[in-house]
């Protein structure tokens, strides 16, 4: 359905550093500040150690290679998630992610997505207990996330959604958008994305399918498979050119998503459950304080993206 998710997978609290851009009025303390998590560093210094440290050219970050040992892990990892989204949407008694979660909890989701908000989290319990499971030199980041659009109809939703001729100017990561074919409930089309995070903007050629199941008047479900993933080398100019596999940064090199949509008297209840293997993050990279929990909120970042579109423009959406 939509694309989504970049960088790297582990326990630690996701962390969400900013420019923060204030004037220190102690003594000692002048000029604007880059801040990392809790760490704040002088904005030149701050500026200098970002840009080279992410800012990095295909060239130098070609040194993380997409692996046979990386994919046949990924395989395996999207088997388990396979089998797990497969037991859920068709216990008989539940059928969302969150109908899963303890009373409470699902309690708190409930309120928060009738209160307007997205609920993002990271995906646990893929891999069964005492699986030997073991990637190197890459990431696997698996999150689901949820959103209530509200004054829509689940027959009216799925329309909009497989309107991929119009994805661009819908949602924000989608410059340009096409179907390619469809066949019965199975489509294909293609993206064309923008991604942003401070000083990196990474664009992509993709091509994605899209397999949509309707359980009964009140359920629906989907999953969606990236077939290919090109990120472009001087974007917009006339050297524009897709990059081979393994020789880009590496940041999206596998992408699948998991939908499910559910009818209440409130609206639609849509939940994305993503996942996609990237490059792993760099020793140096990684010890810069909070830079891994900054990169590690991207995907949760366009995950919120894409839900919130959906809330936004669905509503007003009318059929063709």
């Amino acid at each position: 359905m939509m694309p989504l998710a970049l960088l790297h997978q582990s326990p630690s609290r996701p962390i969400s550093p900013v420019w923060s851009s204030r004037r220190e009025r102690s003594k000692g303390s002048h000029g604007n500040e880059f801040t990392f998590g809790r760490e704040r560093l002088p904005r030149f210094r701050g500026v200098c150690l970002f840009i080279a440290l992410l800012s990095v050219s295909p060239a130098v970050a070609s040194a993380a290679r997409l692996t046979p040992e990386a994919i046949n892990a990924w395989n395996k990892y999207l088997e388990w998630a396979d089998k797990k989204v497969e037991r859920e949407i068709t216990d008989g008694m539940r059928f969302l992610i969150q109908d899963y979660l303890s009373s409470q909890e699902k309690g708190n989701v409930l309120r928060r997505l009738k209160a307007g908000e997205v609920v993002a989290q990271r995906m646990k319990g893929v891999i069964p207990s005492g699986a030997d499971f073991d990637i190197h030199d890459a990431a696997i980041h698996h999150w689901w996330g949820s959103i209530l659009v509200p004054q829509v109809r689940l027959e009216d939703l799925l329309p909009f959604l497989q309107d991929y001729d119009h994805h661009a100017g819908r949602f924000l990561e989608v410059e340009k958008s096409r179907l390619l074919s469809k066949d019965g409930e199975n489509y294909k089309f293609s993206f064309r994305l923008k991604r942003s995070k401070a000083v990196v903007t990474v664009y992509y050629n993709t091509e994605q399918e899209c397999a949509y199941r309707i359980h009964n008047s009140h359920h629906a479900s989907s999953r969606s498979r990236a077939t290919k993933i090109a990120e472009l080398e001087n974007p917009g100019t006339p050297g524009e050119r897709e990059l081979p596999p393994g020789e880009d940064r590496g940041f999206l090199w596998r992408l699948v998503s998991w939908w499910r949509f559910q009818q209440t008297d409130d609206g639609v209840i849509v939940e994305c459950e993503s996942a996609s293997l990237s490059r792993g993050i760099p020793f140096l990279i990684s010890m810069v304080p909070g830079l891994r929990g900054y990169l590690e909120s991207v995907p949760r970042e366009s995950l919120e993206n894409t839900l919130t579109s959906i809330r936004h423009h669905a509503p007003a959406w009318k059929k063709p």
